[in-house]
């Protein structure tokens, strides 16, 4: 897979060779080799299937006592509700069996998110324990070294439910991503010397185009509708951040881990050293230090322009959602399949470490996911690791819309408004994101702000108002629909629960929250930045889409919709081929 050279033994420098095309390799994976030990001699399920001669004293069954009758999900369902560190530390010693069953660690870190949670309930923070390298030895406060290893003899316990999180939790990614990482290290170091050339990669792959040679006009005319990989020779294009050079400039800082605020000393601890099947995932966008990290770093010019900034119209009562965010995710972490938010597009910088992309087009449902025909309700039943040794991944390599890459660092991916992606961190990993609205894709959003009330996320309530509260003030021309539409929900907002009016309304029920009216707000809000031009474009290409839809939906256009809605209201209405009823045929 290296680059063609030959050495010309009268000029001595290495010359390079036109390549014709980039081999078109198998990119699925081998998944025989993913196996490990586990710590307490757990078997996978088959193994009880295997004949086994030892006569076991005390027997499973003995060991477990009454707790025996009841399935596996549901035994590991009931011990999730024990809400006292000290009591399952109680029940996992009455043997050895149980021992086992209470060593897994996604109950202990549910735990932790219960404890987590039940303080922000009450409004008191919850005790940040100091991390000792597994979610079982931090509530306990035991030291790893100290922990017991109780060995089960030969096939004793053969369970997929304990052995299956055991072994996502040791993948070792760049060893079963081999080919991949091998082949887009090349196009990387291509990209790098000058001498890539994208019409060149094999089907499925994901382009790389220099960020000094891709214009605004050619982004929005060519490529704002697939993903790409952005390129950049200037080695201090991005933030230089380590993790360690973080450490020293916000050690106490806390920063968002999904349900828990950590500080970063203690969230580094845990990605030095977890169990965890899934890791926690650092993506924060509200932390002191971000605020100061936000100035440290321009998006590329091609992203720029961004028709969201005109929510931050009204500056000192901005109602934009969160949409710049630091991430930080030791290997083995990342995220399962999902769309930006919004309709949105994104961008996605590498700053150190390497991720590995998986892309699907609008339309085209992930394998091993679950939607509903809206996409408004998405299921991701297994984590990332399951997701790919369950045979998921090369599923998704056999359709031919897919798109895989990996951004190394100093590389940018853009991420299409609609597009389905996953992404594997396959190193220790720093990146900065963004969300913003291209002009290209403007009438995808629009389309969503006005079509798909349900699924609008990130708007506060209370935001939303005062932006709305000053429009109204404003001695700004409006449309009478607008000025409606915008009174009635200040009215609404006057019986919301108060501690719903600060919430994300994507996290409130339809039941507790009426739609805001977002897109009405979000057109006055264009005109207002004038942008009535492009605001105006993107209406009619609304109206295009719009009848579009509609005939994927019904099966019919518009014109037919019309002339059976005349044939209805008319009764001698016909097609006017005139037969006469007395015609043979």
């Amino acid at each position: 897979m290296s680059p063609v050279h030959s050495m010309d033994s009268a000029e001595g420098p290495l010359v390079k060779r036109a390549r014709k095309s980039y081999p078109d390799n198998n990119r699925s994976v081998s998944l025989f080799s993913v196996s490990a030990r586990h710590p307490l001699n757990v078997k996978p399920g088959g193994n009880s299937l295997l004949a086994n001669s030892i006569d076991f004293k005390p027997s499973k069954s003995q060991q477990m006592g009454d707790f025996e009758r009841f399935p596996e999900e549901l035994l590991m369902e009931m011990f999730s509700y024990i809400q006292d560190p000290k009591s399952l530390m109680r029940l996992s010693h009455t043997s050895r069996i149980m021992y086992a069953y209470l060593y897994d660690e996604e109950i202990w870190r549910k735990l932790n998110t219960h404890k987590v949670l039940e303080g922000e309930r009450i409004n008191q923070q919850s005790e940040t324990l100091p991390w000792k390298g597994s979610w079982r030895c931090t509530l306990l406060r035991l030291e790893e070294s100290k922990e017991a290893k109780l060995q089960l003899k030969d096939n004793l316990l053969c369970s997929d439910i304990l052995y299956r999180p055991f072994q996502c939790s040791k993948v070792d990614y760049s060893t079963l991503f081999s080919k991949i990482i091998k082949e887009e290290s090349v196009y990387h170091q291509d990209s790098l010397n000058g001498d890539f050339d994208h019409t060149l990669l094999p089907s499925g792959r994901i382009a790389r185009l220099a960020e000094s040679q891709l214009t605004l006009n050619e982004f929005n005319e060519n490529w704002s509708n697939k993903p790409f990989i952005l390129t950049n020779e200037n080695e201090n294009r991005w933030p230089v951040w380590t993790l360690n050079q973080l450490l020293e400039r916000f050690p106490e800082v806390k920063f968002r881990q999904e349900v828990v605020q950590w500080p970063l000393k203690l969230y580094s601890e845990y990605l030095a050293n977890n169990k965890d099947e899934s890791p926690l995932y650092l993506f924060d966008c509200n932390s002191m230090a971000m605020k100061s990290l936000k100035q440290e770093y321009a998006p590329p010019k091609i992203f720029q322009p961004d028709f969201f900034k005109t929510f931050n119209h009204f500056s000192s009562k901005p109602c934009r959602p969160d949409y710049a965010w630091l991430i930080i995710g030791p290997k083995r972490s990342g995220s399962t399949f999902h769309k930006d938010p919004n309709s949105t597009s994104a961008w996605n910088a590498a700053i150190s470490g390497r991720k590995l992309w998986v892309m699907l087009p609008p339309g085209t449902t992930p394998p091993g996911v679950g939607t509903d025909e809206e996409e408004s309700e998405v299921t991701s039943p297994v984590g990332i690791a399951e997701w790919v040794i369950s045979g998921f991944f090369n599923d998704s390599l056999k359709i031919e819309s897919c798109q895989i890459g990996i951004t190394f660092p100093g590389e940018c991916m853009y991420v299409p408004a609609g597009w389905w992606h996953s992404v594997i961190n396959l190193d220790d990993s720093i990146a900065l994101t963004q969300n913003f609205v291209p002009q290209s894709q403007l009438c995808k959003v629009l389309n969503f702000l006005k079509n798909k009330h349900g699924q609008i996320s990130g708007f506060k309530p209370k935001n939303v108002k005062l932006v709305m509260d000053e429009i109204l003030k404003s001695d700004k021309d409006i449309n009478n629909e607008t000025l409606s539409k915008l009174r009635e929900y200040t009215s609404i907002f006057e019986s919301l629960d108060p501690h719903l009016q600060e919430e994300d309304c994507g996290e409130i029920t339809s039941e507790k929250l009426p739609p805001m009216p977002i897109f009405e707000l979000f057109s006055q809000l264009m005109i207002l930045g004038d942008n009535k031009q492009e605001l105006e474009a993107g209406l009619e290409k609304l109206v295009k889409l719009e009848k579009n839809e509609l005939m994927k939906k019904t099966g019919k256009s518009e014109m037919w919709t019309k002339l059976t809605d005349e044939k209805q209201e008319s009764v001698g209405f016909s097609f006017g081929f005139g037969f006469d009823e007395s015609d043979d045929e």
